[in-house]
């Protein structure tokens, strides 16, 4: 999806990939929770120096993405273990202490609330203690897609799902657990003709995850309304800022702080 994959770049440029693996000829152990087809990888892995090996774990509830995910890996990536599961189910096969970098790339927008404190330190605990880092990203409370979800299931489903989660509630869990975080916004903004109708339906069904046509969503007040205070003129401007949280554990220290402002 077009409009996305130029938030992953964003996303990639965020980062100084060469200071995270800064030994070029060592071996590193990787974890992706919620890998999805696997967009991230594949888009980093042209900018990673050749002579890295990244032992590559990975984790989603879906099979089809697993088995997408593990098609467009390449080297340095290094496929291991792929797991079907969540975040909140994963106890059984994450060992703590394991991995050098663990990144969860707009995967937790699902994580169950009741639950969030236990994955997070779930996440954070699969971390070697002093050189692990990890790398959260997902959009903040006020982006679109937040509100949409919100809006969208508040007026057309019998069964309301939980809203999705924000980037603040994960900085929040965070510093509950006195994870050393580092904290950048990346702003984004996707823009869509009126003029383009279905481009508008699928950017819509994606945000949502539900195949509802777009004449239904006119249909809605609340969501038609929520769409027209994104237009200006022709185009609407869905603005959904996202926070990447780089993340090392407590025991790191103060020189986990300076060491994950360098990258």
């Amino acid at each position: 999806f077009s409009i996305v994959e130029r938030d992953y770049t964003k996303i990639v440029d965020a980062v100084k990939w060469d200071s995270l693996f800064s030994e070029h000829r060592s071996d590193y152990q990787i974890l992706d929770i919620g890998c999805g087809t696997g967009r991230f990888p594949r888009i980093l892995q042209n900018l990673l120096p050749p002579t890295v090996r990244l032992h590559y774990d990975y984790l989603d509830p879906s099979q089809y993405c697993l088995s997408t995910c593990h098609q467009s890996l390449h080297q340095p990536f290094y496929s291991r273990n792929a797991w079907q599961t969540s975040l909140e189910h994963a106890e059984k096969v994450l060992v703590p202490g394991s991995y050098d970098v663990a990144w969860a790339i707009l995967s937790l927008y699902c994580l169950d609330h009741d639950s969030l404190q236990a994955s997070l330190a779930r996440l954070i605990g699969s971390l070697h203690p002093i050189r692990g880092t990890a790398c959260i990203v997902l959009a903040k409370q006020e982006a679109f897609f937040s509100r949409v979800h919100h809006t969208f299931f508040q007026g057309s489903a019998p069964h309301t799902p939980a809203p999705y989660l924000s980037a603040e509630s994960v900085a929040t869990g965070l510093e509950k657990l006195g994870v050393v975080t580092v904290i950048r916004e990346i702003p984004c903004i996707h823009s869509i003709s009126i003029r383009e109708d279905r481009l508008l339906e699928q950017y819509l069904q994606q945000s949502v995850m539900d195949s509802t046509p777009l004449p239904t969503w006119m249909q809605q007040p609340r969501l038609r309304q929520l769409l027209e205070s994104y237009r200006h003129g022709d185009t609407y401007y869905f603005t959904n800022p996202y926070w990447l949280m780089l993340c090392t554990p407590a025991s790191a220290g103060i020189g986990g702080k300076v060491r994950l402002q360098s990258y």
